[in-house]
């Protein structure tokens, strides 16, 4: 007997093997050459301090080696991003979530599928030793600047609602949102109504030490930033909404791990006002009031953050569907 018969293949094995190992070549070679899948994303606001991820995640290839393709603009107020996105002018946003909230309760085509803020920077910030801030009281005779339908407006609008202040005891003087800083520090107001980490960085930046009374140490139940999905481009396209957050999740554990390098990244890449101690200041103040993103339950959220920022917004009459709670968000594509 031929030694070799045992391990010798037929003629039409060869050629079956041959069409295999043809056949894997050709998906490995596809694979390696295909497509990058298209996300257009829609930040909140224009560049600021807390988008470092999204530069982190660009400038280190991670959306790249997900194999996907991301264009990110910025945005106008979360209320405005909520909206381009319900249009489909957009596929994924970065935006506050009361906003996300309202626009899927005004039947918007959008889903909330991560929420790695749960604690609202929403506050009250003055300046130390010019103004008191320790009670929602406390609020009734200082000059408050607050914008004309902007998130803070809204803010105030709950916080009054709960704390039971009428709003005509509030002295409120209504200021478009570039101007706030100014007339605080040229004592036009006693205090802002905007994100603490935001106006408590420009504060320290001054030299001075901000008066801060934030809004969720009030029992007010409002929701800080995540990230929302377009209903059309989710449903066509939910693995490639999995690998966008897996990948931004990368970028946000490099921005806990090094505030500074985070900031100096940003400012090489884009335009940031301010200065870079103001920047990592501010990255510091957000990630406080952040889940880890470290953290096995970063992005997840719960029933019962939904359904007490739900039944707030009714309350207070921003929101008029009844929808169930299930409505507006799902935890299905964060990694298990």
């Amino acid at each position: 007997m031929n030694k070799k018969a045992g391990t010798s293949l037929s003629n039409p094995m060869r050629r079956l093997a041959s069409c295999l190992i043809a056949g894997a070549a050709a998906f490995s070679l596809n694979a390696a050459h295909a497509e990058p899948v298209k996300i257009r994303l829609l930040l909140d606001w224009a560049w600021l301090p807390y988008h470092a991820p999204f530069v982190i995640a660009q400038t280190k290839h991670y959306y790249q080696d997900a194999g996907l393709d991301v264009t990110i603009d910025q945005g106008r107020g979360s209320e405005n991003t909520a909206l381009l996105l319900s249009q489909g002018k957009f596929d994924i946003a970065h935006l506050n979530i009361t906003n996300a909230a309202q626009m899927i309760g005004r039947g918007g085509s959008i889903k909330v599928v991560n929420i790695y803020q749960h604690k609202s920077g929403a506050a009250f910030i003055g300046i130390k030793g010019k103004v008191n801030l320790g009670t929602p009281q406390s609020l009734i005779g200082p000059k408050l600047g607050s914008t004309p339908g902007g998130s803070d407006a809204l803010s105030l609008k709950i916080f009054t609602h709960i704390a039971g202040i009428p709003m005509d005891k509030l002295n409120v003087v209504s200021l478009d949102s570039n101007a706030k800083t100014t007339a605080l520090f040229g004592g036009r107001i006693d205090a802002v109504s905007g994100d603490a980490p935001a106006y408590n960085s420009y504060v320290r930046a001054a030299g001075l030490q901000p008066e801060t009374l934030l809004l969720s140490d009030h029992n007010i139940p409002l929701i800080g930033f995540g990230f929302a999905v377009n209903d059309q481009y989710l449903a066509a396209h939910p693995q490639t909404v999995r690998k966008f957050l897996a990948a931004t999740r990368r970028a946000f554990q490099d921005e806990e791990k090094d505030p500074v390098g985070a900031c100096a990244l940003m400012a090489s890449q884009v335009h940031l006002a301010g200065s870079q101690a103001r920047c990592v200041d501010y990255v510091k103040a957000v990630l406080a009031l952040s889940t880890s993103p470290s953290s096995p339950d970063w992005g997840k959220q719960s029933p019962q953050e939904w359904h007490g920022l739900l039944a707030t917004l009714r309350e207070v009459g921003e929101l008029k569907s009844d929808q169930p709670d299930t409505a507006f968000y799902t935890n299905d594509l964060l990694a298990p």
